[in-house]
C-alpha cells in the first residue's frame, strides 16, 4: 500500500510542477513545502485532494506538523490514518 500512497502523492505534486530527485529516496526526502512546490494558496486544494483520494481526514495538527512537510512524512501520515481506520 505504501508504494501506491507514494505514487499518488508524487502524481499530485507533479501536477504542480516537476519534482527534483533522480530516484525514489531523493523524492521521499523532498521537502515540498520549504521548496515552495505547494504554496499557501494551493495548500487547501492539495490537502482536499489527499483526503478525497485516500478517504482520510487531515487535521490541523497533521498539516502543521514537521512530518507533513516532506513526501516521506506525508506518506507516513496517510499510512497511519488508513491503519487506524481498519
Amino acid at each position: 500500500m505504501a508504494n501506491n500512497i507514494y505514487s499518488t502523492i508524487i502524481d499530485l505534486l507533479e501536477k504542480r510542477g516537476p519534482i527534483p530527485g533522480e530516484d525514489d529516496q531523493e523524492r521521499l526526502a523532498y521537502n515540498y513545502l520549504d521548496a515552495g512546490h505547494v504554496d499557501s494558496i494551493n495548500m487547501i486544494q492539495f490537502t482536499l485532494e489527499i483526503e478525497e483520494l485516500f478517504g482520510v481526514v487531515l487535521t490541523p495538527e497533521d498539516t502543521i506538523s514537521e512530518q507533513f512537510r516532506s513526501v516521506r512524512g506525508l506518506v507516513q501520515i496517510v499510512e497511519d490514518k488508513l491503519r487506524a481506520d481498519r
